[in-house]
């Protein structure tokens, strides 16, 4: 049985493969296989991949600090996956150039547009002047509202808006003649002719008086009032970041009408001057 076996293989023309032709035939099958099975992967991902919507979204590609301006280099754009919690991306670095960064931005983060905003610009009516502030600037960026307060009381400022006047004064009349207290004497005639012979002592006595009311009430407003503020301006946006001028002062620029500019200008090199956000 074994002679006419072999006889017959050999009749066929089939020969054993040898040792090496078995190792080629084992590495195709394993590359085959892993191709097969790498193809396979890359179909299933596809698949899930267009199964999921994708969004075109801003990174920086270093840190941003609160307050600084937004550059083209600090920016890149992703790919996200889209969803309605991120509305609030911009989609394209053109949207977020030129912005100021409302808070620290970190490498590699995804910007939203309450995190930038737009530099202050001065509005018509307006003008931007440099404020020296005292105490702490580091909360203030271009963009915020504050007021200024002076560290004096208000009747050490001048120019402000007309306030009530005190109860102890009171305009005074000129529609009664004085010496008249009833306004009845402007119809009789030889009272009036006995005030025009009166002594000019008294109306020069008046005058006097005037005049020390009035120096007392300009060394009144030049002095100022111990344990008392007054607001300087009531609004004003900061146009610049706070920085240190050659005298060592802090100064902030800030937008304002005019008539407020000048009054600042007129008492911030004697009176500190507080800025408080709104």
């Amino acid at each position: 049985m074994n002679l006419f076996h072999h006889t017959g293989k050999q009749s066929l023309g089939v020969k054993k493969p040898t040792l090496r032709q078995r190792r080629t035939i084992r590495q195709t099958r394993t590359m085959l296989a892993a191709l097969c099975v790498g193809l396979a992967v890359f179909f299933a991902l596809q698949s899930i991949s267009s199964s999921i919507a994708t969004k075109t979204a801003v990174a920086a590609t270093r840190a941003i600090k609160r307050g600084q301006t937004i550059h083209a280099d600090d920016l890149k754009t992703v790919q996200i996956a889209d969803s309605p919690a991120l509305a609030s991306v911009f989609s394209s670095d053109a949207d977020v150039k030129g912005l100021i960064a409302q808070v620290n931005i970190e490498t590699g983060s995804i910007i939203a547009r309450p995190m930038a905003r737009a530099s202050p610009v001065i509005g018509h009516g307006l003008t931007a002047i440099d404020v020296k502030i005292s105490g702490s600037t580091n909360g203030l960026i271009p963009g915020d509202k504050v007021s200024l307060v002076g560290s004096a009381g208000c009747e050490a400022v001048p120019n402000l808006p007309a306030q009530n006047p005190p109860a102890n004064q009171h305009p005074k009349d000129d529609s009664t003649p004085r010496g008249s207290p009833d306004g009845n004497d402007s119809e009789n005639g030889e009272a009036s002719k006995n005030q025009s012979d009166a002594p000019e002592s008294d109306d020069k006595g008046n005058d006097d008086g005037n005049d020390d009311a009035a120096r007392a009430s300009n060394e009144a407003m030049a002095t100022p009032s111990d344990g008392q503020t007054c607001t300087l301006v009531r609004l004003a946006t900061v146009t610049g970041s706070p920085h240190r001028d050659d005298g060592g002062n802090v100064t902030t620029q800030l937008a304002m009408p005019p008539q407020d500019a000048a009054r600042i200008m007129a008492v911030q090199e004697r009176m500190p001057i507080m800025a408080a956000k709104l």
